[in-house]
């Protein structure tokens, strides 16, 4: 056997063992990593325009996975509509809708109106046609 023969048969020997138990390492541990804070936030506004019946309002408050809140409307028969919400976790939405009458005046009347169509109606002929 000569020295080239040696070196090739070292190095494939060296190869596989390299690649099948010679060489070990730890495999690598999984830590989860929190890519996001819990939400926390709280909001809230109104709209009050007397001249075209705009009113309404809302508020809401979360922290992690609870969330609560409430909002209200005045609807276009002039009663208030207060609508209160908690949400926990994965429970779903709850609500509790309160109805008050009379609260605001009515909304009026659209004063547009669509025109009635009229169609052509042709006066009736009293001749005889000629054949």
């Amino acid at each position: 056997m000569d020295i080239l023969q040696f070196v090739v048969l070292a190095i494939a020997i060296s190869a596989v063992h390299c690649q099948y138990g010679g060489y070990h390492q730890e495999a690598p541990q999984y830590h989860e990593e929190q890519y996001y804070d819990p939400p926390h936030y709280q909001f809230h506004y109104d709209v009050r325009d007397e001249h075209t019946g705009d009113i309404k309002s809302q508020h809401e408050q979360r922290e992690g996975d609870h969330t609560q809140g409430e909002y209200s409307l005045v609807e276009p028969d002039g009663s208030l509509r207060v609508v209160k919400y908690v949400v926990e976790g994965k429970s779903g939405f709850q609500a509790e809708v309160q109805k008050e009458h009379g609260k605001y005046k009515p909304a009026p009347e659209p004063s547009y109106r669509k025109p009635e169509p009229s169609y052509y109606k042709p006066e009736p002929s009293y001749y005889k046609p000629r054949y």
